[in-house]
């Protein structure tokens, strides 16, 4: 295992969001990247570390910053990149008035209020149009656009192609899925990492595996609200505000590590 740098990709999960340490006297450090899996993954093979994870990346946003990353690299020669699959829902746009591009999460139009949308609005039309018509073209694209069979159809695809584009790039790679399952039989034809075992059979993705932990391992946490939100330590063993906490982290490393061995 003679890696020169660990590259870490993905959306919050794997860009260490909402983990915060709060110590005795009530100051708050964030610890962020510091604690994720691929940086303890570099510390462990001695190797640099490059975070280009992005909170509310979607599998789109992911591909096309790996993608730029591998395309200029001239640094490194021998890679190990980690990818944690975002949502099959999210998607990104490019905003021309602003030349950029953004992450969208279309299936939680309703959680959207009206501030988020005026945001939206601007982004996406310069507020040339009401921010009621952004809401409309959202709730018609989930409607009559959105199928959960064909993004599954389409990530599958995709992820066939990039494992033989880092493959012909000479770049390893580690791959799991951090939101949900989508991935089906080609898993056994890519360098994946599996939550399964004797034990855990359920969707094979971190969250889920998260909440199964808490619910048949650490009974109290999944049973008090308040330790499910709140930073570690001493609490959120498994999450912190709904992200994977320093644990979780650690036990995803490990079990990286173990399957790069």
């Amino acid at each position: 295992m003679n890696y020169d740098v660990v590259v870490n990709f993905g959306c919050s999960f794997m860009n260490g969001d909402r983990v915060r340490y709060i110590n005795d006297n009530g100051q708050e450090t964030n610890l962020g990247e510091k604690i994720v899996a691929a940086k303890l993954l570099s510390d462990k093979l001695k190797c640099d570390f490059v975070n280009l994870a992005k909170t509310g990346a979607a599998n789109d946003t992911i591909f096309r910053r790996l993608y730029s990353w591998v395309e200029s690299n001239t640094i490194y020669k021998n890679p190990l990149i980690i990818i944690g699959l975002s949502g099959t829902a999210r998607f990104s746009y490019f905003s021309e008035h602003q030349n950029r591009f953004y992450n969208l999460h279309p299936h939680q139009i309703d959680s959207y209020d009206d501030k988020s949308l005026e945001v939206m609005n601007e982004r996406v039309t310069n507020n040339l149009e009401k921010p009621s018509i952004l809401r409309s073209w959202l709730e018609y694209y989930c409607k009559w656009f959105y199928s959960d069979e064909h993004n599954d159809k389409k990530l599958q695809q995709e992820i066939t192609f990039l494992h033989y584009y880092l493959k012909g790039n000479n770049c390893d790679y580690r791959l799991h899925n951090s939101l949900q399952d989508s991935l089906g039989s080609i898993k056994s034809k890519i360098n994946y990492v599996s939550f399964q075992d004797e034990y855990y059979q359920d969707e094979d993705c971190w969250y889920k595996y998260l909440r199964w932990q808490m619910k048949e391992i650490d009974k109290e946490e999944f049973n008090d609200r308040e330790r499910f939100r709140s930073p570690f330590p001493p609490y959120g063993k498994r999450f912190c505000e709904g992200h994977p906490s320093p644990n979780a982290n650690k036990e995803l490393f490990e079990r990286i590590y173990k399957d790069l061995k």
